[in-house]
């Protein structure tokens, strides 16, 4: 039964962290749409895509992230976990891609994405349904 409750809690754990990654993600995405000079860029643009697109991205994929940290906090069904490892995996490629805008951030979601990655992935077969 420890070994539920450690699984249990580690998947708790992932759902918040998805909660706040997911919140900042709407922020950022705000941010970037409403005041674009906040961010240093080369021409505007990070990759191919010019601020307000990326803004667009993060706000989607921020309220993705965080609806899901939040199912989570709930049953943490098996729908909610392949869900943010899905959600979390392309959120983590999105701040490699967003890294020259805003590089701090950016690595530092990136780490936390892994850390919920390893909550979800790590206690995988253990009971979470109760």
């Amino acid at each position: 039964m420890e070994d539920a409750d450690t699984g249990m809690g580690w998947v708790r754990f992932a759902g918040v962290i998805m909660v706040v990654i997911g919140g900042f993600g709407v922020i950022e995405g705000f941010v970037a749409l409403l005041t674009p000079n906040y961010y240093v860029t080369a021409g505007g643009a990070v990759l191919t895509f010019s601020l307000t697109g990326w803004g667009w991205v993060h706000i989607i994929l921020g309220a993705l992230v965080l609806a899901t940290g939040f199912g989570l906090l709930g049953t943490a069904s098996s729908w909610a976990r392949v869900a943010g490892i899905v959600f979390v995996t392309i959120n983590m490629l999105v701040q490699f891609a967003w890294l020259p805008a805003y590089p701090l951030w950016g690595i530092l979601a990136i780490v936390l994405d892994v850390v919920v990655l390893y909550a979800l992935v790590a206690t995988w077969g253990q009971r979470t349904d109760w």
